[in-house]
């Protein structure tokens, strides 16, 4: 299909989800064994009905996203053992696949990892939002699900980065490094969580904000010697593309909103009823965006700021609707919802229409179903 019906394509999916999603209601213990029971199971029905339908989308694919030729290169290498910067975990995953199907199959690769990515965020919708389906709607709104056609090592790392962080505000920490070592199996960057969640969980004193502030404030100026410096850690990024930078007022301003949206609910909303590990919560989400809001801002002629960013402002998912829970008054919580919707759907329709631009390359959409030669002879 082309540009303008791939478009089309992609907002009836995220529609019929989010009417799905919509369905989802919240469970509570006070509501009966039988009502209980069948909320329930309601519930997984709807859950299980979103998942089939983005899972096929994403495994069906073909040719979708920056890198997917690369990604059928790269599997080519470490199947027979030739050079690759990827980590362990995707190598062994790779030549398990190829070596049980008897051929070259990465469809089945990327089949594999839509499928752990998808019930990983998912599952943390359920267990963990304050609404499933507002969690949801941000999922699809802000671009997080159609990014994960993109680099699908790393999202799949960043959705038990979001899982984990149920385990580090609970104090679980061997869950926590446990989960987050797991995901380094696949995509080592997800590491820099370890020390920034743990963090994130105390309450930071106003010094600290002006202290990233004006750290940040350094390292742009001085930005030829920090991207120096990182090469040191990053030599493979040594003359590519990734160098190139330059700062997305999209992703500024996008964080920045939140930051402020944090901000505003910390200072007049701070006094209301709700809960202590509700607040506790919020203040570790709010936190951990504002480190996102100075990697953006600051930091992005560095080729890893994306990932970094991402492991913070996915906080934004579970933080939005946490907040909108704890809004006493019902006409502010009006008004802040329909602030939010509209705000999203504005930032989903700029995301559609660049969505075919190099680098994000999601648009149009191909399925390897109808294409009668998809497949790199390697064999």
């Amino acid at each position: 299909m082309g540009r303008a019906g791939s478009i089309v394509f992609y907002l009836f999916i995220s529609f019929i989800t989010y009417v799905m999603a919509a369905n989802v209601k919240p469970v509570t213990a006070d509501m009966g064994t039988e009502a209980y029971d069948r909320r329930r199971a309601v519930n997984r029905v709807y859950v299980a009905g979103i998942f089939w339908v983005l899972f096929l989308v994403s495994a069906l694919r073909f040719h979708i996203g920056n890198d997917y030729i690369q990604y059928t290169v790269t599997a080519h290498e470490a199947y027979v053992g030739g050079y690759v910067v990827t980590e362990p975990g995707f190598n062994i995953l790779v030549k398990l696949v190829y070596t049980l199907f008897g051929g070259e199959y990465y469809e089945i690769i990327f089949a594999l990892f839509a499928f752990v990515t998808l019930a990983f965020f998912l599952h943390v919708f359920d267990r963990d939002s304050a609404s499933f389906s507002q969690s949801f709607f941000l999922f699809m709104t802000l671009g997080f699900y159609f990014q994960t056609f993109n680099t699908v090592r790393y999202y799949f790392a960043l959705s038990v980065a979001l899982c984990s962080m149920r385990y580090v505000l609970e104090k679980d920490f061997v869950r926590f490094v446990f989960w987050i070592f797991c995901a380094a199996f696949f995509h080592k960057s997800v590491l820099i969580v370890i020390p920034v969640y743990f963090a994130a969980t105390f309450a930071w004193s106003r010094w600290v904000y002006v202290l990233g502030f004006f750290t940040g404030a350094v390292c742009f100026a001085c930005q030829g010697i920090v991207l120096r410096l990182a090469l040191v850690f990053y030599p493979s990024y040594k003359n590519t593309i990734y160098l190139e930078g330059g700062i997305s007022l999209i992703s500024v301003f996008r964080t920045f909103a939140v930051l402020v949206l944090y901000l505003w609910f910390m200072r007049f909303m701070g006094s209301g009823s709700y809960r202590q590990e509700d607040y506790r919560k919020i203040r570790f989400y709010g936190q951990l965006n504002f480190l996102a809001f100075l990697a953006v801002a600051f930091f992005s002629f560095l080729p890893v700021v994306t990932r970094i960013v991402y492991y913070f402002s996915v906080s934004q998912l579970l933080m939005i609707p946490l907040m909108v829970r704890n809004i006493e008054d019902d006409t502010v919580k009006l008004k802040l919802k329909l602030i939010v919707t509209a705000a999203c759907i504005v930032y989903f329709a700029l995301f559609l229409l660049n969505a075919h631009q190099a680098g994000v390359g999601l648009l149009p959409y191909r399925t390897w179903l109808f294409e009668e030669r998809h497949r790199p002879l390697f064999e």
